[in-house]
C-alpha cells in the first residue's frame, strides 16, 4: 500500500493521519510532515493517529522518536494514538508503548 498523509487541527492540537505502510520508502515523507508539524506555532499537542498505518518498521519508529523529542524541545506533548494490533505489538516489543503512546505498557 502506497504511503500518505493528512494533517488536522483541533483547536491546541495538531494531528497527523499517515496512510499505508512506514518504513524506509515512507520515512523521509512522514519526518518532513513532522517536522513541520512541529514547527507550527500555536499548538501544544502533536498527535499522530495510526489507525490507518498497516505496517510499521524500525524505520519509522525512528521518525517517531526524533518528532517526540523535536516536540518536548519546544514544550509540546507528543503522542501516537489508535495504533492497531501489529503497530502495538512492535511498540510493545520496543518497549516504546509508554513513552510514544502515553498509556501505561501493556504486555505482547
Amino acid at each position: 500500500m502506497d504511503f500518505g498523509c493528512t494533517i488536522e487541527r483541533h483547536d491546541d492540537r495538531v494531528v497527523i493521519v499517515p496512510e499505508g505502510d512506514i518504513d524506509a520508502d515512507s520515512a523521509g515523507a512522514l519526518r518532513q510532515v513532522l517536522r513541520q508539524a512541529v514547527e507550527t506555532p500555536g499548538f501544544t499537542v502533536l498527535e499522530v493517529d495510526l489507525g490507518r498505518v498497516s505496517f510499521l518498521d524500525s524505520t519509522g519508529l525512528g521518525v517517531f522518536v526524533a518528532a517526540r523529542k523535536a516536540a518536548q524541545s519546544r514544550n509540546h506533548t507528543f503522542r501516537l494514538t489508535n495504533p492497531g494490533p501489529m503497530v502495538r505489538m512492535l511498540l510493545q516489543v520496543t518497549n516504546l508503548e509508554e513513552t510514544l503512546t502515553g498509556e501505561p505498557a501493556t504486555k505482547p
